[in-house]
């Protein structure tokens, strides 16, 4: 009984003890070195996801690393994944355009060859227009204060390059219905006339 008595006292203690431990600081980050001591350029505040500047098609990637990593090596990495991003967004917005909303299009010769070229990330003369980095001191999930490196860059591509490119990818396959091709061509149209609505 005694035993049972102690093992309860224990319980209760720990108990009142975790309501008052003190809880993780979370605070806001706080930069503390930039890119040339400059301030964040405008660029890079932009909540668009894809955007025309200048005639070119950009695109803003983001990526959060270690502070010990060179911005370099952030930068590389950003630019892999802006990359990799534009693509997806540009195979997501095509094939999900009301232009192709039949079943039947998947199985489209035109629509296949698209597809495969987004999908293995041939389109070319994607370049990296601007790029800023900073170091900022934020919390880890439970409060601990972390130096970090944060970097953006901006990719680009002429609009009338990524056009050609993405007609091209469609045209390239022979045969299959002619109609979902138009479709396909619509789609691609629309989508590079409304990148600035988005």
């Amino acid at each position: 009984m005694t035993k049972l008595i102690l093992i309860s006292i224990s319980i209760s203690l720990w108990a009142f003890a975790c309501t008052f431990a003190e809880q993780p600081d979370y605070r806001a980050s706080e930069v503390i070195e930039t890119m040339g001591d400059t301030d964040k350029p405008e660029w890079a505040f932009s909540g668009a996801t894809m955007a025309v500047d200048d005639g070119d098609v950009i695109f803003i990637s983001d990526l959060t690393m270690g502070a010990n990593a060179r911005p370099e090596a952030c930068f590389k990495a950003s630019e892999l994944q802006g990359k990799s991003q534009m693509i997806g967004y540009i195979k997501s917005k095509i094939t999900s355009s009301a232009q192709l909303n039949e079943t039947n299009a998947e199985s489209n010769p035109g629509f296949e060859s698209l597809t495969a070229v987004l999908s293995q990330g041939s389109l070319s003369g994607v370049k990296t227009k601007d790029r800023f980095w900073e170091k900022r001191v934020e919390s880890s999930e439970t409060g601990e204060r972390l130096l970090k490196i944060h970097c953006t860059v901006k990719l680009g591509i002429a609009k009338g390059e990524l056009a050609r490119q993405l007609r091209e990818a469609s045209m390239t396959a022979s045969g299959g219905n002619a109609d979902i091709r138009a479709k396909l061509l619509k789609a691609q149209e629309i989508f590079i006339e409304n990148i600035d609505k988005d």
